[in-house]
């Protein structure tokens, strides 16, 4: 690279001084002692400048790292906590469920029962089959499927506690 502007600056006696002394020691021009001061001083700024900018972006990094990792596992523990929670709740409604079905089915005829069971499958659009606790509550010899409305051969809904039905 040429060396072709002039850059004057003053400063104290002492410093000229030194700087002529450490020129001549290094062997040579004061002009070119002062020029690689000012080249090393650039080249140290730039670098500090690319370290502070790299720094910051590294800092930033880590923050979004770490937040990443706390929301992962704040998901993971409310997922955890709530997947348990509802598996409770969803067991106790089955128990009450089956409870008020084994109650009341004594009361109601077997074609009643069978009427209210095909009416709740269609409610919730779901096929007889694929609930095996459904299936066995179902009555004597045939069940509706909610998806194709065949008949089919299933297990009987006669196992209340007397062994009789309506």
């Amino acid at each position: 690279m040429a060396r072709e502007s002039i850059i004057q600056f003053y400063t104290t006696k002492e410093y000229e001084e030194w700087l002529t002394e450490q020129a001549e020691a290094a062997d040579k021009s004061l002009s070119e002692y002062c020029h690689e001061i000012v080249e090393q001083h650039i080249t140290q700024e730039q670098d500090d400048q690319q370290y502070r900018r790299y720094g910051a972006d590294q800092r930033i990094e880590l923050v979004l790292e770490e937040l990443r990792d706390e929301t992962s596992t704040l998901l993971s523990e409310f997922q955890s906590e709530t997947g348990t929670r509802l598996e409770r709740m969803q067991r106790l409604r089955t128990i009450y469920v089956m409870a008020l079905w084994r109650l009341l089915r004594e009361d109601y005829a077997t074609a009643e029962q069978e009427s209210a069971l095909k009416s709740a499958l269609d409610h919730v659009g779901r096929n007889l089959s694929a609930d095996p606790e459904v299936r066995r509550l179902l009555p004597s010899d045939q069940a509706y499927t909610a998806e194709s409305g065949a008949e089919q051969t299933e297990p009987t809904l006669t196992d209340s506690p007397r062994g009789d039905s309506k």
